[in-house]
Formats: C-alpha cells, structure tokens, sequence
C-alpha cells in the first residue's frame, strides 16, 4: 500500500500555498485464480474462453457494503453483485460455470478474512454441534473430464463437436449428453424444490440420442428410469470440474471420524 504521506508531502506548507489536490484515487491490487473448468468449456466468444485463470480485485468495504445489503440478500442476487464487483473485464457472473464461481467466491474470501473459516459442524454419530476450523487454502480443483483413464473407465466420452460428455444409460440403453452447467442455469434448477431432481437434470442434459430439442428432452427426463437417474446424478458431480469442499472432521465429544463439506452459509463472508 502506497505512504500517501510520503507521496504527498510531510512538510507544512504556508498558508497562501496551493492546496492539495482533491479527488485522489486508490488502485485496488488484484490476483489471479485458477478455473477448476480451464476455460475449456465456454464458448468462443466468452472472455474465458480456454483461459486457466481469471483476474479479480481484493475485497473492499464496497463489497462489504454489497453483503451487507438487505435488498440485494432478499433478490438472492447478492453474490452475483458481489462477483460483478470483483472480477475485472466486465465478465457476467451468471456465465460463469458453477465450479469457476465457487473458485472465485474461496479465493475473495481468503483475501478479505484469512483461510481459516469457523463454523459450526453437527456430529452425525452423537449429535454435538461444535465450532470447527476448515482451511480453504486446503480445498482443491475436482474434474475426471481432465483424466481420459477414469473417463473411460466410467463410460464417459467427450463430443467435441457439440461440447457435450456422453454416457449410455446403463437400463434404458440411452445416450446422453451432458453440458456443464453455468450459475444461472443452477440458479434456475433449485427454484422449485417439488421437482429439484427432474429440474437440475433438465438443465444438465443437452440431448438425448443426438436430438437436443428442449421439449424432447424435458419429456424423456420426466419419464426416465429411477435407476438410470441415480447413476447419472452420481456421475455428474465427478466429471464436472468443480472445487472439492470435503474436509476430514473429528469430533471433540465422541471422537467419530467423518468427511464434512464447507458450509458455504452467510458466515462465509462474515466470518465471528
């Protein structure tokens, strides 16, 4: 951070100088961070297009005064705000893909409060709730889309020429293709919590058998095999490229060992 005493003068000056200038401006520093997707999935004409990193700004009050906005919180749109603010080029948040956007939301909090992040954990052997300290510097990038062995040890191949991963249903005997889906995308999945599992495999399946009309799609996702859906729901998550939130937990009462996600809640960016 600049001395701005140095910079603008320590010694008094008399009464008939010039006074100092007004209206002096603070660069904010900036860092850059790794995209779990490596821009690999976005189109042409994206700003992220093949990109390994992005460039976002330090965590201000300003973004403190973004969290911090009720209107924003009850519009559900305070995090998109919030990246809107940071990340330089004027990229939209909402085209973000989900794992790139938890990236960027771990990084600017480690810059603004630490890597170290308290919060509360329940035992699921005794039932304790306990504070716990996760370590977000310890979280790492996830993806069997960048290991070829485990694509095609899991079946999954990739379509270049639609930008889709393929996988056969293993009971209907089906080809799907799956997109990676983007923030706003997810937003509009979990929106109706009656239909949460059709709605998320609406937006994650592009085509079924090559034939990629919407109403086609919609129409075999609502009818598609329980069976079927539990493996794919459970393939998803491992080949789309995300962030790992896992984190080994011990409980101090009955001393059961378990694995426990990052709690992303509101306590993230404000942290006790």
């Amino acid at each position: 951070m600049r001395n701005n005493q140095k910079r603008l003068g320590a010694q008094p000056q008399a009464a008939t100088a010039q006074a100092p200038p007004t209206g002096l401006t603070f660069e904010v520093p900036t860092e850059f961070v790794e995209l779990p997707s490596q821009g690999k999935f976005y189109p042409a004409d994206h700003p992220l297009h093949k990109k390994k990193t992005v460039e976002i700004k330090l965590m201000t009050t300003k973004e403190e005064d973004i969290l911090a906005s009720s209107a924003l919180i009850k519009e559900g749109i305070v995090l998109d705000r919030l990246m809107e603010s940071i990340v330089v080029g004027g990229i939209d948040p909402k085209s973000l893909f989900i794992g790139d956007r938890n990236a960027i939301m771990i990084a600017a909090r480690i810059s603004a409060y630490g890597n170290m992040y308290k919060a509360q954990v329940e035992c699921n052997k005794c039932g304790a709730i306990e504070d716990f300290d996760f370590d977000l510097s310890n979280i790492s990038h996830t993806g069997l889309c960048f290991n070829q062995k485990q694509m095609k040890e899991n079946s999954i191949s990739w379509n270049k020429d639609e930008d889709v991963f393929e996988f056969m249903l293993p009971k209907a005997k089906v080809l799907v293709g799956i997109k990676v889906p983007t923030g706003e995308q997810e937003t509009a999945a979990v929106e109706n919590e009656q239909n949460m599992v059709t709605d998320s495999l609406k937006v994650l399946i592009y085509s079924v058998d090559g034939n990629n009309d919407p109403q086609y799609v919609s129409s075999f996702v609502d009818n598609m095999l329980a069976w079927d859906s539990r493996e794919l729901r459970r393939l998803i998550p491992l080949v789309i490229p995300n962030v790992d939130l896992k984190q080994p937990f011990i409980c101090g009462a009955c001393f059961n060992s378990d694995i426990r996600e990052v709690p992303l809640t509101a306590e993230f960016f404000w942290p006790r």
